[in-house]
Protein backbone atom coordinates (compact mmCIF):
# COMPACT_ATOMS: atom_id res chain seq x y z
CA UNK A 1 0.00 0.00 0.00
CA UNK A 2 1.17 3.79 -0.52
CA UNK A 3 1.91 5.86 2.01
CA UNK A 4 -0.49 3.40 4.19
CA UNK A 5 -2.12 4.90 7.38
CA UNK A 6 -2.29 8.38 5.32
CA UNK A 7 -5.97 9.53 4.23
CA UNK A 8 -4.91 13.15 3.21
CA UNK A 9 -2.23 14.66 1.45
CA UNK A 10 -1.28 18.36 1.73
CA UNK A 11 0.62 18.21 -1.95
CA UNK A 12 2.95 21.40 -2.50
CA UNK A 13 5.07 22.37 -5.60
CA UNK A 14 7.03 25.98 -5.78
CA UNK A 15 4.95 29.03 -6.77
CA UNK A 16 6.63 32.22 -7.53
CA UNK A 17 8.09 34.27 -10.27
CA UNK A 18 11.10 32.63 -11.14
CA UNK A 19 9.22 29.03 -11.21
CA UNK A 20 6.68 29.96 -13.52
CA UNK A 21 9.12 31.68 -15.95
CA UNK A 22 12.26 29.15 -15.90
CA UNK A 23 10.53 25.99 -14.03
CA UNK A 24 10.78 23.24 -16.53
CA UNK A 25 11.26 20.34 -14.47
CA UNK A 26 8.60 18.86 -12.18
CA UNK A 27 8.29 19.03 -8.47
CA UNK A 28 6.31 18.76 -5.60
CA UNK A 29 6.04 17.45 -2.35
CA UNK A 30 3.69 16.21 -0.55
CA UNK A 31 3.25 16.40 3.31
CA UNK A 32 1.16 14.96 5.95
CA UNK A 33 -1.67 16.96 7.29
CA UNK A 34 0.27 17.55 10.08
CA UNK A 35 3.52 18.90 8.15
CA UNK A 36 5.44 15.82 8.26
CA UNK A 37 7.58 15.54 4.98
CA UNK A 38 5.86 12.12 3.09
CA UNK A 39 7.48 11.95 -0.58
CA UNK A 40 8.21 13.87 -3.45
CA UNK A 41 7.67 13.58 -6.86
CA UNK A 42 10.00 14.98 -9.48
CA UNK A 43 10.78 14.30 -12.70
CA UNK A 44 13.04 10.75 -13.82
CA UNK A 45 16.13 11.42 -15.82
CA UNK A 46 17.34 14.28 -17.85
CA UNK A 47 15.15 16.87 -20.03
CA UNK A 48 16.95 17.11 -23.62
CA UNK A 49 16.88 20.59 -24.90
CA UNK A 50 13.38 20.69 -26.80
CA UNK A 51 11.77 19.34 -24.59
CA UNK A 52 13.07 22.00 -21.80
CA UNK A 53 12.35 24.86 -24.30
CA UNK A 54 8.51 23.44 -24.74
CA UNK A 55 7.99 23.12 -21.12
CA UNK A 56 8.63 26.82 -20.41
CA UNK A 57 6.01 27.29 -22.88
CA UNK A 58 1.60 26.62 -23.52
CA UNK A 59 2.74 23.46 -25.14
CA UNK A 60 4.22 21.82 -22.00
CA UNK A 61 1.37 20.45 -21.45
CA UNK A 62 1.56 18.56 -24.71
CA UNK A 63 5.44 17.29 -23.58
CA UNK A 64 6.45 13.28 -22.52
CA UNK A 65 6.31 13.60 -18.55
CA UNK A 66 8.39 10.14 -16.68
CA UNK A 67 7.67 11.21 -12.80
CA UNK A 68 8.29 9.24 -9.53
CA UNK A 69 6.53 9.65 -6.48
CA UNK A 70 9.33 8.93 -3.69
CA UNK A 71 9.41 8.24 0.25
CA UNK A 72 12.88 8.91 1.69
CA UNK A 73 14.18 8.36 -2.32
CA UNK A 74 12.69 5.06 -2.74
CA UNK A 75 10.23 4.71 -5.68
CA UNK A 76 6.58 4.10 -4.59
CA UNK A 77 4.85 5.01 -7.81
CA UNK A 78 5.96 5.84 -11.37
CA UNK A 79 3.76 7.96 -13.16
CA UNK A 80 4.20 8.46 -17.08
CA UNK A 81 2.30 10.74 -19.30
CA UNK A 82 3.45 10.39 -23.53
CA UNK A 83 3.33 13.42 -25.60
CA UNK A 84 -0.64 15.05 -26.59
CA UNK A 85 -3.04 13.58 -24.43
CA UNK A 86 -3.07 9.80 -23.93
CA UNK A 87 -4.26 8.47 -20.61
CA UNK A 88 -1.03 9.03 -17.85
CA UNK A 89 0.12 5.63 -16.63
CA UNK A 90 0.78 4.76 -13.46
CA UNK A 91 2.87 1.78 -12.39
CA UNK A 92 4.87 0.38 -9.40
CA UNK A 93 8.12 0.73 -8.22
CA UNK A 94 9.48 -2.25 -10.11
CA UNK A 95 7.03 -0.91 -13.55
CA UNK A 96 4.40 -3.25 -12.90
CA UNK A 97 1.61 -1.81 -13.87
CA UNK A 98 -1.32 -0.40 -11.58
CA UNK A 99 -3.41 1.28 -14.36
CA UNK A 100 -3.79 4.44 -16.07
CA UNK A 101 -6.07 7.86 -15.49
CA UNK A 102 -8.21 9.49 -18.72
CA UNK A 103 -9.51 12.81 -18.78
CA UNK A 104 -13.04 12.20 -19.84
CA UNK A 105 -14.33 15.83 -19.68
CA UNK A 106 -14.04 18.56 -17.40
CA UNK A 107 -13.19 17.56 -14.12
CA UNK A 108 -13.93 14.14 -14.80
CA UNK A 109 -10.80 11.52 -14.50
CA UNK A 110 -11.32 7.99 -14.99
CA UNK A 111 -9.20 5.28 -13.17
CA UNK A 112 -8.21 2.38 -15.10
CA UNK A 113 -7.30 -1.00 -14.51
CA UNK A 114 -4.14 -1.98 -16.53
CA UNK A 115 -6.36 -3.40 -19.52
CA UNK A 116 -7.76 0.09 -19.73
CA UNK A 117 -11.37 -0.40 -18.24
CA UNK A 118 -12.31 2.16 -16.11
CA UNK A 119 -12.76 1.05 -12.70
CA UNK A 120 -13.68 4.55 -11.09
CA UNK A 121 -13.67 7.67 -11.29
CA UNK A 122 -11.41 10.07 -9.04
CA UNK A 123 -13.94 11.71 -7.25
CA UNK A 124 -15.72 8.75 -6.11
CA UNK A 125 -12.81 7.48 -4.48
CA UNK A 126 -11.27 10.85 -2.79
CA UNK A 127 -11.97 14.63 -2.59
CA UNK A 128 -9.20 16.84 -4.04
CA UNK A 129 -9.01 20.67 -3.30
CA UNK A 130 -6.56 22.06 -5.41
CA UNK A 131 -4.93 25.93 -5.77
CA UNK A 132 -4.58 27.26 -2.78
CA UNK A 133 -1.15 29.49 -2.57
CA UNK A 134 0.11 29.12 0.75
CA UNK A 135 3.54 29.80 1.91
CA UNK A 136 5.88 26.91 3.72
CA UNK A 137 9.57 27.44 5.02
CA UNK A 138 9.41 31.26 3.76
CA UNK A 139 8.12 30.72 0.49
CA UNK A 140 5.61 31.01 -1.62
CA UNK A 141 3.37 27.50 -2.70
CA UNK A 142 0.22 26.11 -4.82
CA UNK A 143 -0.87 23.67 -2.25
CA UNK A 144 -3.74 21.17 -3.03
CA UNK A 145 -5.54 18.56 -0.46
CA UNK A 146 -6.36 15.37 -1.52
CA UNK A 147 -8.62 13.45 0.98
CA UNK A 148 -8.79 9.81 0.02
CA UNK A 149 -11.88 7.78 1.26
CA UNK A 150 -10.48 5.65 4.05
CA UNK A 151 -10.37 1.94 3.12
CA UNK A 152 -10.01 2.77 -0.94
CA UNK A 153 -8.72 -0.53 -2.29
CA UNK A 154 -5.48 -0.80 -4.40
CA UNK A 155 -4.99 0.03 -6.82
CA UNK A 156 -7.41 2.55 -6.87
CA UNK A 157 -5.66 4.13 -3.53
CA UNK A 158 -2.23 4.34 -5.81
CA UNK A 159 -4.04 5.53 -8.92
CA UNK A 160 -5.92 8.75 -7.20
CA UNK A 161 -2.76 9.36 -5.34
CA UNK A 162 -1.13 9.63 -8.74
CA UNK A 163 -3.97 11.44 -10.25
CA UNK A 164 -3.11 14.32 -6.96
CA UNK A 165 0.36 14.42 -7.15
CA UNK A 166 0.89 14.44 -11.20
CA UNK A 167 -2.61 16.57 -11.48
CA UNK A 168 -1.25 19.45 -13.61
CA UNK A 169 0.28 16.87 -16.14
CA UNK A 170 -3.35 14.44 -15.84
CA UNK A 171 -4.67 18.05 -17.08
CA UNK A 172 -2.98 18.88 -19.43
CA UNK A 173 -0.86 21.69 -18.30
CA UNK A 174 2.02 20.07 -17.30
CA UNK A 175 4.63 22.87 -16.02
CA UNK A 176 2.48 25.94 -17.92
CA UNK A 177 1.47 27.62 -14.70
CA UNK A 178 -0.02 30.60 -16.86
CA UNK A 179 -1.86 29.05 -19.06
CA UNK A 180 -5.77 28.64 -18.12
CA UNK A 181 -6.48 24.94 -17.25
CA UNK A 182 -8.80 25.57 -13.92
CA UNK A 183 -9.02 23.45 -11.27
CA UNK A 184 -12.16 21.78 -12.22
CA UNK A 185 -12.29 18.53 -9.72
CA UNK A 186 -15.66 17.84 -8.97
CA UNK A 187 -16.40 17.11 -5.10
CA UNK A 188 -17.83 13.98 -4.17
CA UNK A 189 -21.34 13.01 -3.88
Amino acid sequence: MILPGVDTLVIEQPWGVGRHLFGSRYEVRVHAEGGEPLATVTDRGLLGPLRRLLRLTGFSGRTGFALALAHRGQPLLLIDKGRWRPPTRVAGPDGAPLGAVRLEGRGAYALLDPAGQRVALFHEVASFGAGAIAERDGKRVRRDVLRLRPGTPEPLRSLAIATAVAYDVVRGAGTNHTGSGGFDFPTPA
